[in-house]
This record gives structure tokens, C-alpha cells and sequence, in this order.
């Protein structure tokens, strides 16, 4: 389980590429507005998930922003173990 936890890590931190490579004009010009569109659903998606989940991992002692940059950088991959760890 953790090693599937890591990996899901990993590709969401890599997909967080997509949206540079459409910052410098790699993709179609219908393909970088594409991009940057689904980009900010997903900021604001990993955004709400950081500010439901921050009171367990204020519970953990894992409320840093060190932390918070992780959950909206790779979500849920992040703070799982955390909670799965405390029960």
C-alpha cells in the first residue's frame, strides 16, 4: 500500500509539469488553455481538500506549511498515511 501511496505521490507532483510546459507555449494554443483551465480546478480542488483535512493533520501535529504545499501539490497520496498512520 505504501508503495502504491508513493507512486500516486510522485505522478501528481509530475503532472504539476503540465501546466509550465503550458506557460511556455509547449502545447497548441487550444491545448495551453486547456491545460491551464484544468490546472486551476485542480489547485482549487487540492485547496478545498487542505482546508477539510487541515484540522486532522493539525490533530497529527502535521499543520506546517510544508505540509499544506504537499496536500495541494499531490493531495490525498500526502495526507493518507498521516490519518492512517494516527489511527
Amino acid at each position: 500500500m505504501q508503495m502504491l501511496l508513493s507512486i500516486g505521490k510522485m505522478s501528481t507532483i509530475g503532472l504539476w509539469v503540465l501546466p509550465v510546459l503550458a506557460l511556455i507555449g509547449f502545447f497548441s494554443p487550444e491545448w495551453n488553455h486547456n491545460i491551464l483551465w484544468i490546472t486551476v480546478a485542480v489547485f482549487f480542488a487540492h485547496l478545498g481538500e487542505l482546508i477539510v483535512i487541515q484540522g486532522k493533520l493539525k490533530m497529527n501535529d502535521r499543520d506546517t506549511i510544508h505540509d499544506g504545499l504537499m496536500v495541494i501539490l499531490a493531495g490525498f497520496f500526502h495526507w493518507l498515511p498521516i490519518i492512517k498512520k494516527a489511527d
